[in-house]
């Protein structure tokens, strides 16, 4: 029993321990904003720079702050409010729940404090001295107006001064200036810049807001002047601003930027729009927007945004553009929303950065959930850059019904940040690649220009190849039949004539190389012993001729199958009258080998070699029908040879009869 005791108590201290040292690694609950900005000034926070337009931006722990001559800023947390003049520089060394300590580099700073629960967290520190308030009150300090000089002024309240290794209390009215170990006091004076810090906080007298919220909401001071209240039995009090453009949403206004630890951080362009946006939630009544702060127990705690995330990578969205692509959206938490932070926090952070209204109130249960005021974005806008505007971006607006089966999604993560140079996502790459096309550029003058690698080496190595028989059969070519359908460009498109007349020279070559060897193939078939002849040959019928012709590009119709080589020729298209002589050229030379081994031709011309020649010349003619061998000198059919053609059947037969009719009229 004293062990499982023992076990339960060890239990319950991890379980403490855990719990204290997560809610030691929760985000700061206390954020402030800048307020007021004039002139040019510059935010650095992480390593990153801001300037322009800093209306509403994130101010927290490490925030370096830098006034330019002429210039005025000012930021607030809760109901403090600090105020830069011009050529100064200030430091955010800590901003937490329990801690705000200011660090003034050089310049003029003024700072207000109206709560005396911050009286213990405040300190202002210069390279001279260290500064305290000891009641509510207005100071102002200058650091290095002078060489090694700080000095202090208080105009409300009283502040502590240590330095100078003195440590003094000053009332409303005087002033310390600490120059290096001395110290001194005198009486406070005011200029422009005293009296800009009087002004402004003339504001913030006498708020209406302070009756709806704790003035540890940074931003309450705006919502007087751009809205106005009222009292919901549902929902407790409800801010609306006054005017909004048509069609207007909250989160919809502003710009995304990464902050650590909490991540996409919203800045709202309207100058009422911080409170708004990190507490609290919005709800529409009677199709108009309503903020609800609810009702705090203790000090809010702020939020980057109290929105939930839909979208994603596989929700594609086609904006106005013409950008397709997948989309992220977001839309703001209603009071029956739970905010689930996107950031490692403690389960008490999470109670306390929940809605409250009354503890009692029972919500009643909604069949269908309806998400207003989606606003969409492409992904890569999160994925590229470190600030979005989305008023500059690509931006789509969805109604509840077409947002009701969007799916949900988690906040989206940013790429890490690139070197200087590096190509960022969404960056049009410069390709060099000619537009309107995905092939590899080939030079102008390439003939080839159109083939891919395979098919140019394809036609380049065809001459090489082996040649055919002279009666192989017309299928064997068909294969290489869409090569000889590649056409080179015109003389005037790519000016290659010189590269042309080499290759057509080529392939004449490669044409008489191979009908050489296919008239030896044919001499060799008709010297060797023939079977005696039959007195009447049958012709063939006509239905078992194949047809070549319609294989070969220059064949006639009663002609033979195509010769090798002539599937691989190209067509010239730029010189018809070449190609028509070329064509006649071709048809004489394959007609005279054809026709020369099917006679018995005299000794010296046994052996026909056929030469291309510009101009027939009668020895290459065809001899006489008279002259006709007798059917005794055809060579034997052969099963892979085809039948001779109809027309020469009949000569042949023709032939044969009228040399035995000869023959008889010698006898007698």
């Amino acid at each position: 029993m004293g062990r499982k005791l023992a076990h339960l108590i060890l239990l319950t201290a991890l379980v403490a321990a855990s719990t204290l040292a997560l809610a030691d690694d929760d985000p700061p609950a206390r954020v402030g904003r800048i307020s007021s900005a004039e002139g040019q000034v510059t935010v650095e926070a992480d390593g990153e720079e801001a300037s322009g337009s800093l209306l509403n931006w994130p101010v927290a722990s490490g925030t370096r702050i830098t006034a330019a001559p002429g210039s005025r800023l000012e930021f607030r947390i809760g109901s403090a409010a600090i105020r830069l003049d011009g050529d100064s520089s200030l430091e955010v060394e800590s901003l937490d729940d329990n801690s705000l300590r200011l660090r003034l580099n050089y310049g003029s700073a003024s700072v207000r404090l109206r709560s005396g629960e911050m009286l213990d967290d405040f300190e202002l520190s210069t390279p001279q001295a260290r500064v305290t308030l000891l009641e509510p009150g207005l100071v102002r300090v200058d650091s290095e107006r002078q060489p090694d000089t700080s000095v202090v002024s208080v105009l409300l309240g009283a502040a502590s001064v240590d330095g100078g290794g003195t440590a003094l209390t000053l009332r409303a009215g005087k002033r310390a200036v600490v120059q290096g170990d001395r110290i001194s006091t005198g009486q406070a004076q005011r200029d422009r810049f005293d009296d800009w810090v009087i002004a402004r906080d003339k504001r913030d007298e006498n708020s209406q807001s302070l009756r709806y919220v704790t003035a540890d909401v940074t931003g309450y001071e705006e919502l007087d002047q751009y809205g106005s209240w009222r009292e919901s039995d549902e929902y407790g009090p409800l801010w609306s601003p006054r005017s909004v453009p048509l069609g207007w949403a909250p989160y919809r206004d502003g710009r995304w930027t990464w902050l650590d630890p909490w991540g996409w951080t919203w800045v709202d362009d309207a100058p009422w729009g911080y409170a708004p946006s990190h507490y609290g939630r919005w709800v529409m009544l009677d199709t108009r927007w309503y903020w609800a702060p609810g009702r705090f127990s203790s000090r809010p705690v702020w939020a980057p945004a109290l929105v939930g995330w839909v979208g994603g990578s596989n929700w594609s969205v086609a904006f106005a553009n013409r950008y397709n692509g997948p989309g992220i959206g977001w839309y703001p938490l209603t009071p029956r929303d739970r905010f689930v932070p996107y950031y490692r926090v403690s389960a008490d952070y999470e109670r306390r950065v929940g809605w409250n209204h009354q503890n009692s109130v029972r919500w009643k249960p909604q069949r269908e959930v309806r998400r207003e005021g989606v606003t969409v974005l492409p992904r890569e806008q999160f994925d590229a850059r470190r600030t979005v505007n989305v008023g500059k971006a690509p931006r789509l607006s969805l109604a509840p019904n077409d947002a009701r089966n969007v799916p949900l999604s988690t906040a989206p993560l940013p790429l890490t940040r690139m070197s200087p140079g590096a190509v960022t996502p969404g960056r049009v790459i410069e390709t060099r690649r000619d537009r309107g096309d995905g092939f590899e550029r080939q030079p102008r003058n390439s003939i080839s220009q159109g083939l891919t690698r395979d098919n140019r080496d394809s036609v380049n190595r065809v001459p090489m190849q082996a040649p055919a028989t002279p009666f192989a059969q017309p299928a064997a070519a068909a294969p290489a039949a869409p090569l000889a359908t590649q056409r080179p460009q015109a003389d005037g498109r790519n000016g290659d004539d010189e590269r042309r007349s080499r290759l057509l020279r080529e392939r004449d070559q490669n044409d008489e190389r191979e009908r050489r060897e296919a008239g030896q193939r044919w001499n060799r078939q008709a010297i060797q012993p023939q079977p005696q002849p039959q007195p009447q040959p049958q012709p063939q019928p006509q239905q078992a001729v194949p047809q070549p012709p319609a294989q070969h590009p220059f064949a006639q119709p009663a002609q033979a199958a195509p010769q090798p080589g002539a599937q691989f020729r190209q067509r010239d298209e730029g010189a018809e009258q070449r190609g028509r002589e070329q064509r006649e050229r071709v048809q004489r030379e394959h007609r005279e080998a054809r026709e020369a081994p099917a006679f018995r031709a005299p000794p010296p011309q046994a052996q026909p070699q056929p030469q291309p020649q510009p101009q027939p010349q009668p020895q290459h003619q065809a001899p006489p029908q008279h002259q006709a061998p007798p059917p005794q000198a055809q060579p034997a059919p052969r099963p892979q040879m085809q039948a001779p053609p109809p027309q020469q059947q009949q000569q042949r037969e023709e032939g044969g009869g009228r040399r035995q009719r000869e023959e008889r009229s010698k006898e007698r």
